[in-house]
């Protein structure tokens, strides 16, 4: 299963990466393999789920006043108190926990070169579990159960990624927050069971759930290599390759490095692009950042 088994015209979608959101079907039978909402329920009231799997969500917080039993799983039935409370639940790395999703995130590693997780993310009836946040990097919103609504808008920083300006570590200023609450957004898509949504990184969300079902949902991430990132490949590489060269391993004198640095950093300068251009030439950093781009883990 790859990313053909998910949306439309796959071929276009990764030769190009959307900056919009989608909307895509699929029979909603195409994805009972993946999950249904029966097991998260046998997961939960069976008590299966480690700490490290599940995370408690209420009004768009990480809920925390549940206590453990020894130190890694839930109290029994605390969980289901929860969801009962009207509060979501999200079950992390699901790749890690079940055949049929880890074969499918190996198939999307390969298809993308882009590090990936899938989560679920169980919602009560009339219940929202997150409130207006962005995500750095895509995320395709599987529908397996109930409906669920996704109010969105345009990104308010370009490009976001988890070390840089993603929401979750500088939050909304004061002026966007006031413009979330009060301007309609751009778009909305109320999801029914065999909806994807792709949703691309930054678009500020703020899903909840309609009708009286529960809804249940796969959130497949893809969090994409950029050109950062490649810069981040080549340095490693160059760094790896000069540390075995002895010259690169001679020590500076004290009254170097305390004093006038700028023709040493000349001459490291001079010697790092000489590397530089050799590695372009072999084409070996090529491959070094193929190789490392779909590395599992």
């Amino acid at each position: 299963m790859s990313l053909k088994d998910l949306i439309d015209t796959p071929e276009e979608v990764l030769a190009r990466w959307p900056r919009e959101p989608l909307r895509f079907h699929r029979d909603p039978a195409d994805f009972h393999h993946l999950l249904t909402l029966g097991e998260v329920d046998e997961l939960v009231d069976d008590a299966c789920l480690a700490m490290r799997n599940v995370v408690l969500l209420k009004d768009s917080e990480v809920w925390e006043k549940y206590t453990y039993a020894d130190g890694d799983m839930p109290r029994r039935g605390a969980v289901r108190e929860h969801l009962d409370d009207g509060g979501s639940i999200s079950l992390r790395a699901l790749e890690q926990l079940k055949p049929s999703i880890a074969r499918i995130h190996r198939d999307l590693v390969a298809e993308t070169g882009y590090r990936t997780h899938v989560n679920a993310y169980l919602t009560p009836a009339g219940a929202q579990g997150l409130k207006y946040h962005y995500d750095p990097y895509v995320t395709l919103i599987v529908q397996i159960a109930g409906r669920k609504t996704w109010p969105v808008h345009r990104p308010f920083v370009e490009n976001p990624v988890q070390e840089y300006g993603s929401f979750h570590l500088v939050g909304f200023t004061p002026e966007q927050m006031h413009y979330l609450a009060n301007t309609p957004p751009v778009e909305e898509f109320t999801l029914e069971p065999g909806d994807v949504l792709w949703l691309p990184r930054g678009w500020p969300h703020s899903p909840y759930t309609v009708g009286d079902e529960p809804s249940l949902h796969l959130t497949v991430a893809f969090k994409e290599r950029t050109y950062h990132w490649l810069a981040e490949q080549i340095c490693e590489d160059l760094l790896g390759r000069a540390l075995v060269d002895p010259q690169m391993r001679e020590e500076l004198a004290p009254d170097v490095v305390t004093g006038d640095l700028r023709p040493v950093v000349k001459q490291m300068s001079q010697y790092l692009i000489g590397s530089l251009i050799q590695m372009m030439d072999d084409g070996t950093v090529a491959e070094y950042a193929r190789k490392a781009a779909l590395r599992i883990g």
